[in-house]
């Protein structure tokens, strides 16, 4: 059995037990959302001790070499001194400066950081209700072209921050966002390469980011964007990405719907599994982003790797829903 030290109080942790499991067992209100190592609310640090290396996966190797890690997915096996605190320096201000509802339950959401903000389109962002409330979204917008940032979200039933943000934050309030993270943006090292990009929902939010991204930098080859949802009306940026499509010749676009009595192109009714079969690209040699429901997006993933996909030419942010909404 291991333990914790954490407000100097000792915390031992059962076999097989996490340190944020041990926190919240302990009436801890240690900031958290989806518990399975993804979103990086519950983001804390060690300074004293060995942190696994299954607790850093998916950090950036600044915050690795501060001793952060994933509190949910940490299962020390030696002590380890930890606080809270010192993860509240990653975040900043940003005003709102655009709120507006683009579908019955989506909202685009502009912002601008009060200072200096770096990421890669396509990355995620922590939007905070509180110190210890926080949910991810995806960045749409691009550094290089836009002044904002720019978020989808959709309203989740009894979803602790979505519906404040839908509801109760307003053009002009003041925002607290936590630093972008995530491996989905767009690497410019062969510009020739067809790129294939798929997504459900708001999933659609980092796809446009990196293909917005991809145009700028000038990439040459192919690029296809996939977009599924339920209805018709649930393609929140239909005719954008039409436009999109008429602009760039190497861009393409496909909506793919469950129900509808009657589509046009680019809308279909085929399965979207099916539909990033059957567009016209070397799988093998095929640069893939996956983004949306994570139950969705790991069923692409397995389809697309059995019809041919190179599994490291294939990169995943999957939407997890926070675990205590």
């Amino acid at each position: 059995m291991s333990y914790i030290i954490f407000d100097d109080e000792r915390v031992e942790l059962n076999e097989g037990q996490t340190v944020l499991s041990a926190l919240l067992d302990r009436g801890h209100k240690i900031p958290n959302s989806c518990r399975a190592g993804i979103c990086q609310t519950c983001l804390m640090q060690a300074t004293e001790g060995d942190v696994p290396e299954t607790a850093q996966a998916g950090l950036k190797d600044t915050l690795k070499s501060q001793g952060y890690f994933l509190a949910c997915c940490c299962e020390p096996q030696t002590p380890l001194h930890i606080v809270a605190s010192q993860a509240e320096h990653l975040r900043c201000s940003a005003d709102v400066i655009e709120h507006k509802q683009v579908s019955d339950d989506i909202l685009r959401l502009r912002l601008k950081p009060q200072e200096a903000f770096d990421y890669r389109s396509g990355q995620y962002i922590t939007a905070w209700k509180d110190n210890t409330q926080g949910r991810n979204y995806s960045l749409a917008s691009v550094a290089e072209l836009d002044e904002h940032l720019e978020l989808h979200i959709r309203r989740i039933p009894d979803g602790v921050v979505s519906n404040w943000l839908h509801d109760e934050i307003t053009t002009g309030d003041t925002l607290q966002i936590q630093t972008a993270m995530g491996h989905c943006f767009y690497m410019p090292d062969l510009p020739e390469q067809d790129i294939l990009l798929a997504g459900t929902g708001t999933g659609l939010a980092p796809l446009l980011g990196i293909a917005r991204d991809a145009l700028r930098q000038g990439h040459s080859g192919n690029i296809h964007l996939v977009h599924g949802a339920r209805h018709v009306d649930d393609l929140y940026m239909h005719q954008a990405l039409i436009d999109m499509a008429s602009q760039y010749k190497q861009f393409h676009y496909y909506a793919n719907v469950l129900q509808a009595d009657d589509v046009q192109a680019p809308v279909s009714t085929i399965p979207i599994d099916q539909q990033l079969i059957n567009i016209s690209v070397d799988l093998a040699d095929c640069k893939i982003y996956l983004c949306g429901d994570a139950d969705i997006v790991n069923g692409l993933k397995r389809k697309l790797f059995l019809a041919g996909a190179s599994i490291s030419n294939i990169y995943c942010d999957p939407f997890v829903s926070a675990a205590n909404d």
